[in-house]
């Protein structure tokens, strides 16, 4: 008797070291994701704060399916949460949940966990490209890392499975199936580096690639302290976001990695300068490179549009609200909201503040779908009537989709690059952002959907390409953009 008794003391004691394995709260700046476990009540409690805010704020969640997607996800989540969770693995099951919105603008940016941190933390910085099914490592802060060599493997993960999680953490607009692809494969480091960072302690990673000669190759590569790698990478990105050029056959090609500019007027200024020395060349074609451009202000973006608008077409675009504490009015401050209203009660109701104001004053959880409707203009007053082309690719996002929308509806030039993050139906967008009370994990949520007036019908495919242009491996070790590469040799 004595001794089942002594069992079960032991057993209490075991059972209740595992019940102590997972905790309420996880604190990001002093815990790790992929060590940290949560409890189940914890984790239900956070999926169903983040289910009742996407009901209460999400302007269509059923948008790009049917009508009992999102409460069937929900379910499947609530099953898969019945036990402790790490909060890396716990971050896969929301994801998972909100794909089915099929929304851009609503998920979990992953590097989030990467950047709140200590400084101290110990990473592993690099970067790969996919070119078929294998992936190239493309760059690194590490020099034992050979640019160009197929990564294989890093300490017990294989590239695939990496690959894998990455898709796992990226959403798509639509069925911008090859655009989450493209967002995943730069996800790779980051999945490696949630998975394997640690606090303070020296370590390193056995990288395992086939250098370009086909060598396999097994390195021991050290992690660098974080902040190092983050400082290093703010200070290396001096290049504008709005910048130009003009090739030896005097065409220009006009890069915009942002349509949220710091400053508008100095964004239009640059914009402006392009086309005025457009003008003074005489260029007969031009190259519009939207690249990375993961979209921003609409007035950016239809600036820009107004100087290739050669059909004059009105931008009417189609805005659905829904009245909640995050939507853009709802966020405005008290000042701007009082101003808000005395402008729009002083020309009532005339105009299209009046129809903003209409929907201002509903209830909330009520929706409204206002038509925006102008033609887009620029101060020089001019439009640029020669060749135009678009350059794109997976990370060209939500004002860049409305952009690519446009411009394709109107038949202004061919696109090059790959599919874009969504399609001629517009996209998702004005994300808030709403943290996890448990998990402590940022979440954003659209708050508004964009759709161009004349798609009357619901569209998921993404816009692809008249000409595909993707980097090659020999592009990735010579270091080269292949879309100058298309451009030198379709010139000749």
């Amino acid at each position: 008797m004595r001794r089942w008794t002594s069992f079960a003391i032991i057993f209490l004691f075991c059972s209740l070291g595992f019940a102590q394995q997972c905790q309420s709260t996880f604190k990001p700046k002093k815990e790790l994701a992929a060590h940290t476990y949560l409890c189940p009540e914890a984790m239900q409690a956070d999926l169903a704060q983040l289910h009742k805010h996407i009901l209460e704020t999400h302007p269509n969640p059923t948008y790009y399916g049917s009508l009992n997607d999102l409460s069937e996800a929900y379910n499947v989540a609530k099953s898969k949460i019945d036990k402790p969770l790490t909060v890396f693995d716990f971050t896969l099951v929301v994801n998972t949940y909100l794909f089915a919105l099929k929304d851009s603008h609503t998920g979990i940016n992953p590097k989030q966990f990467l950047y709140e941190v200590n400084g101290q933390r110990k990473v592993l910085p690099f970067f790969v490209e996919m070119v078929g099914d294998k992936f190239y490592i493309s760059g690194a802060y590490n020099p034992d890392f050979i640019i160009g060599a197929e990564l294989l493997q890093i300490d017990t993960f294989s590239v695939k499975k990496l690959f894998d999680y990455a898709l796992a953490l990226s959403l798509s607009e639509g069925d911008a199936t090859a655009a989450k692809e493209e967002v995943a494969s730069e996800y790779i480091s980051v999945v490696y580096n949630l998975l394997s960072m640690n606090l303070r302690q020296a370590k390193s990673a056995k990288v395992q690639m086939v250098s370009p000669a086909g060598d396999t190759l097994q390195k021991d590569i050290a992690f660098s302290t974080s902040w190092k790698y983050f400082l290093a990478g703010l200070f290396s990105s001096q290049e504008d976001e709005v910048r130009y050029s003009f090739d030896e056959n005097n065409n220009g090609i006009l890069v915009v990695e942002s349509f949220q500019p710091l400053s508008l007027n100095m964004y239009k200024k640059q914009i402006d300068d392009f086309f005025d020395e457009v003008q003074k060349r005489r260029c007969t074609a031009i190259y519009i490179d939207l690249r990375n451009n993961l979209g921003g202000l609409l007035r950016a973006e239809e600036y820009l549009f107004s100087y290739i608008n050669t059909k004059q077409a009105s931008v009417k675009t189609n805005y659905l609200y829904k009245r909640s504490n995050y939507d853009r009015f709802a966020l405005l401050s008290p000042v701007q909201q009082m101003q808000f209203e005395n402008r729009a009660k002083n020309v009532y109701p005339n105009g299209l503040i009046s129809k903003e104001y209409d929907f201002y004053k509903l209830p909330k959880g009520a929706t409204k779908t206002i038509l925006y409707d102008y033609l887009p203009e620029n101060d020089r007053n001019y439009v640029y009537k020669g060749t135009c082309d678009l350059v794109l690719n997976g990370n060209s996002m939500s004002a860049s989709v409305l952009f690519a929308a446009w411009f394709k509806h109107i038949e202004r030039g061919k696109i090059l690059g790959t599919p874009c993050m969504g399609g001629m139906g517009g996209t998702f967008g004005n994300p808030a952002i709403i943290t996890l009370k448990h998990a402590h994990m940022d979440v954003m949520v659209a708050t508004l959907k964009f759709t161009p007036f004349h798609i009357q019908e619901r569209m998921l495919s993404a816009i692809n390409p008249d000409v595909l242009i993707k980097a090659t491996r020999e592009d990735i070790i010579e270091q080269r953009d292949p879309f100058l590469e298309y451009l030198k040799a379709y010139q000749k």
